[in-house]
């Protein structure tokens, strides 16, 4: 619920190209207009088509510099809105699942293939890689993906306030903890593609805020707190001191307090694998109710510190993970930094970090590895030359040539495979949906690296214990929402980087990351623009973790873009109106990256009883078998949501085709 007005909200304002379809009522027409008239049902996902080249769909685009390029066609990293999985981009997948997709007259092209890859995000572009690099350079690809721009969540946010160009990432953010990568991932990112990992690093300037001396905030608002209330809390100011401001009796805030300082071991006498055994079998809740002695004020504060790594509250996350995942709450129970020797569930990467790991980031984040994978497979998809790492981030994109009949390389976008099977001793058959119409190409063989669920309804092949295993996880739902200012001259004055909104949609909202790049600098002095991130991962407290995201799921595909821009408007101006924040004035645009369909899901000791068996027991593992001359990739096959794992499972499944 909103504090303001609409008006005083700036709702009525103009900002760049916004999107003001909302994906129900988009998708309710295109259900109805397939009805009538059959494979209509992807001509509104977003995409660009161009000109037929060797009798099949050519893939259109833009590609100037910050809008439209020489074809005409929007460029699609400045599209603002709702994007991400855009409206319309996955109907005919929904279709095809719901038994009510007839793909009409399915017209033969004139194109056959090595390999064919359905979806084009890291993991999918990674198999074309690793296939090319095998089977060599002139191996033929056609990489599929049904949104429009390929990457998949490693997606690009560009945005121009006047003569500032501002970036951000729209999804992956990353390269975590390369100490822990299998070699073919390292080698991919390391030497493939040449990415100098310290050099990366060095581009972070972690030192750029610090002559305005910001500090961390957080903000309670009125309909959970009594008042809107501010709380910033002064650099090294202790927990203690911290507490004694917030709205909350003595009882919570003393529980906050231990939280972060007890020293009680909770388990005297239990060796250190008993230990963990318990953790591994408790939800942090129940550890923070009955150990630390938290009630529900002192938990809203800090519930949702697990959303970014599993997308539920400390509900459904064991403590063994929150343990190794750096929750606080166990500095008595002097665990040794190891996995228990019982399972393989511990997050294994955070617990085996070494000197060598840091933060590893681009200003667009993993959009960064996307475009130079597709620099590497597809010639003159960008309008330089000779790009490397360091000038990537500011590399146009010639979408034009994505998909263009002389590339061995093509990547056809906005394009949804609705049929994948095997084609006796010839390899395999493609049957896609681009712009309302229906194609088949023939290939040699296929890698499935969509999501494991669209695999399971469009692989007719399969039986019905993998179709079963494939449709075990369920995809974290996310919203990466990101907000361009004409300055940041509030968060100047009320000295504040970001703030957090425990009860509010939005978990928090705050300053980007500065990073000095080859040609790209991320402004950072008040008077000029910058990009606001906020984030999300809505669920439903109190059930399994794979029934929350599909309750989060439902609650992002229902939501209204203008639901989304109102909350962000009027989360922002309770916390920083007084110091000067206009949303009216200040805001020039706003990307709604939705992922409703986010990152792979992650197996846990709490509901995934799987776990303390075989690992190839595992339904993930059971879902990645190949079928013939089709084979699984994505981050799925991993049941791990980290881009590494998406490599991995290319690599794998590559391997089984050559």
């Amino acid at each position: 619920m909103s504090r303001f007005s609409d008006r005083e909200l700036g709702m009525d304002r103009k900002i760049t190209r916004r999107d003001f379809l909302d994906g129900v009522a988009l998708s309710a027409a295109v259900v109805a207009a397939s009805a009538a008239f059959p494979s209509v049902a992807s001509a509104s996902s977003g995409g660009s088509h161009g000109r037929p080249g060797n009798g099949g769909p050519g893939n259109g685009g833009g590609n100037g510099h910050g809008g439209n390029g020489g074809s005409g066609k929007p460029y699609p990293p400045t599209q603002t809105g709702l994007r991400g999985q855009q409206a319309g981009a996955y109907d005919v997948a929904h279709a095809v699942r719901d038994g009510a997709f007839t793909p009409g007259r399915i017209t033969e092209l004139r194109e056959t293939y090595d390999l064919v890859v359905v979806g084009g995000g890291l993991s999918g572009l990674a198999a074309a890689h690793f296939y090319r690099k095998a089977a060599g350079s002139r191996a033929r690809i056609l990489i599929l993906d049904a949104l429009d721009d390929f990457g998949g969540h490693a997606r690009r946010n560009e945005f121009h306030v006047g003569r500032t160009m501002l970036l951000s990432n729209g999804g992956t953010v990353n390269l975590d903890t390369p100490s822990t990568w299998n070699r073919a991932a390292y080698d991919l990112v390391t030497k493939d593609l040449g990415i100098d990992l310290k050099g990366l690093e060095a581009t972070v300037k972690s030192d750029a805020y610090t002559p305005y001396g910001l500090r961390s905030a957080t903000l309670f608002n009125s309909e959970r707190w009594g008042k809107d209330q501010l709380v910033i809390r002064e650099s090294g100011e202790s927990w203690a001191s911290f507490a004694q401001k917030l709205p909350m009796s003595a009882a919570s805030k003393a529980a906050l307090v231990r939280l972060y300082s007890t020293t009680e071991d909770f388990y005297p006498g239990l060796t250190d694998a008993q230990k963990k055994e318990i953790l591994a079998r408790t939800p942090y809740e129940t550890y923070l109710r009955e150990k630390i002695g938290m009630d529900d004020d002192a938990l809203a504060v800090m519930r949702r510190g697990t959303n970014g790594l599993w997308g539920v509250d400390v509900d459904r996350v064991s403590s063994a993970d929150a343990w190794a995942t750096g929750q606080p709450g166990f500095g008595g129970l002097n665990l040794a930094h190891t996995p228990w020797p019982g399972a393989g569930f511990t997050p294994l990467m955070h617990l085996a970090e070494t000197d060598e790991d840091g933060n590893f980031y681009f200003p667009e984040g993993n959009a960064s590895v996307a475009r130079l994978l597709v620099n590497k497979l597809v010639p003159h998809a960008f309008e330089e030359n000779r790009l490397d790492w360091r000038k990537i981030p500011t590399a146009h994109a010639r979408y034009d040539r994505l998909d263009h009949p002389d590339s061995d390389v093509r990547i056809r976008l906005s394009s949804t495979a609705f049929d994948v099977r095997n084609d006796g001793r010839r390899g395999a058959v493609v049957s896609y949906s681009q712009g309302g119409r229906s194609y088949r190409v023939r290939t040699k063989g296929v890698v499935m690296a969509c999501w494991n669920s669209v695999a399971s309804y469009v692989m007719p092949e399969l039986k019905a214990d993998q179709i079963e295993a494939m449709r075990y996880g369920v995809k974290v739902p996310l919203v990466y929402t990101r907000v361009a200012l004409r300055d940041w001259r509030a968060f100047a004055a009320a000295r504040v980087r970001n703030v957090s909104t425990p009860t509010r949609f939005f978990s928090s909202f705050g300053l980007p990351t500065v990073t000095d790049i080859g040609d790209f600098t991320m402004p950072h002095q008040p008077e000029l623009p910058t990009v606001i991130s906020l984030s999300a991962t809505p669920n439903s407290p109190g059930l399994k973790c794979r029934d929350q995201h599909k309750a989060g799921r439902r609650t992002l595909i229902r939501m209204p873009f203008e639901d989304f821009e109102r909350e962000i408007r009027d989360s922002m101006t309770r916390a920083l109106g007084s110091y000067g924040f206009d949303p009216g004035r200040d805001i020039t645009a706003i990307t709604v990256n939705r992922w409703a369909h986010g990152y792979a899901y992650e197996y846990n000791s709490l509901d995934d009883p799987a776990l303390f068996g075989p690992e190839e027991q595992r339904p993930y593992a059971k879902a990645r078998r190949p079928v013939g001359r089709i084979a699984i990739a994505n981050s799925d096959a991993e049941a791990f949501g980290y881009t590494h794992a998406a490599f991995d499972a290319a690599y794998r499944a590559v391997r089984h085709l050559l």
